[in-house]
């Protein structure tokens, strides 16, 4: 009985590392985030670097990489082939996300702690969660008029307590920027 429990806790921590590992290289870079480059046995060639409000990193022999708005992964196996084209032979690149720059979303309105909701890296936040990060809605709130927009968005969404319920189709993951005003009842 031991073994067989023992058997299942590996199972589901490995199963979870492979599903930490997947969200980190599906990590859309952005600028002022802080990338390390690894390249195995180089230690010259491995270093962290701010990325730049242009979404470029300076790297070595390779000049200006663009990385903003690609995953890590994609960073990843372009230097390889870079590298590998006319530098290093068969070179081992890892690209990691160390430090991510502060991602926000705006809940306003009838919360309880109306605000940014700072997104963390590797974690999708949906409209609920930023609304119960906030503190969830308060005794004033009218949970059939919460409005959701997206900055760059021709229009806003309307919405309801009992669509975000429903489901993703509704509960929208939130991007930085983002911005939900929950109304007020009128009494």
């Amino acid at each position: 009985m031991k073994t067989a429990f023992l058997y299942l806790t590996v199972l589901l921590l490995a199963g979870s590392a492979v599903a930490r590992a997947q969200a980190k290289s599906d990590y859309v870079i952005s600028a002022n985030d802080i990338v390390v480059v690894e390249v195995f046995g180089e230690k010259d060639l491995s270093r962290e670097f701010r990325v730049t409000r242009s979404g470029t990193i300076n790297y070595y022999f390779l000049g200006e990489v663009k990385v903003g708005g690609r995953t890590t992964s994609d960073v990843c196996k372009e230097l390889t082939e870079k590298l590998n084209k006319d530098y290093v032979v068969d070179p081992q690149v890892t690209v990691d996300v160390k430090d991510y720059r502060v991602r926000e979303v705006f809940v306003n309105g009838a919360v309880n702690r109306p605000g940014s909701v700072i997104l963390t890296g590797e974690q999708d936040l949906d409209i609920l969660t930023a609304i119960a990060r906030s503190g969830g809605l308060t005794t004033r709130a009218n949970e059939d008029k919460i409005v959701f927009t997206r900055p760059g968005s021709i229009s806003e969404k309307k919405l309801t307590l009992k669509q975000l319920k429903e489901g993703p189709k509704y509960n929208l993951i939130v991007q930085p920027g983002d911005i939900i005003d929950v109304a007020e009842k009128l009494f």
